[in-house]
């Protein structure tokens, strides 16, 4: 009788550790498709974020041309008027530069989100401590990125 129970348990036993070695790591299909999706997902936000700048351009093209033109004008109609008017055109081409910078951060910024999101799906194949490794890396290389991006963005405020 102790001998069946001893032969139960380490039948048990024997198909717990088949069932464990069965389980070895996540779906390669799931990873491979969770990755596309994250690859399609940073397209999006990229193009977004390089839309936003486009039409950032667009405006302060917009805005300073008519800040040239004005001056223009003011300087048909009143000669002396010219240093003001100057003045109008050079704060239009700052004010221009400083909001090109922001949509320039927020477009290097969906890149580096993309790249992380990516780089996380892939990380799921890993398990285990390389899993950890790797969203460690994933996420050392996010914050990276968005540090240059924000420093970027800084040296163009200041000037």
């Amino acid at each position: 009788m102790n001998s069946h129970r001893m032969s139960f348990i380490a039948a048990l036993a024997a198909t717990a550790l088949l069932q464990a070695c069965g389980q070895a790591g996540p779906d390669p299909a799931k990873v491979q498709a969770d990755v596309a999706k994250a690859q399609a997902d940073g397209q999006k936000i990229i193009v977004d974020a390089q839309a936003k700048l486009d039409q950032v351009n667009a405006q302060n093209n917009k805005d300073v041309v008519g800040a040239q033109a004005d001056v223009h004008v003011d300087n048909a109609n009143n000669p002396s008027a010219a240093p003001a008017a100057n003045d109008d055109v050079a704060k239009a081409r700052v004010a221009a530069a400083k909001k090109v910078a922001d949509a320039q951060y927020d477009v290097d910024k969906a890149k580096a989100e993309a790249a992380y999101n990516v780089a996380k799906a892939q990380c799921e194949a890993q398990t285990d401590a390389a899993g950890k490794t790797c969203n460690d890396g994933a996420k050392a290389n996010y914050d990276a990125g968005v540090a240059a991006a924000k420093a970027k963005n800084d040296a163009a405020q200041r000037n």
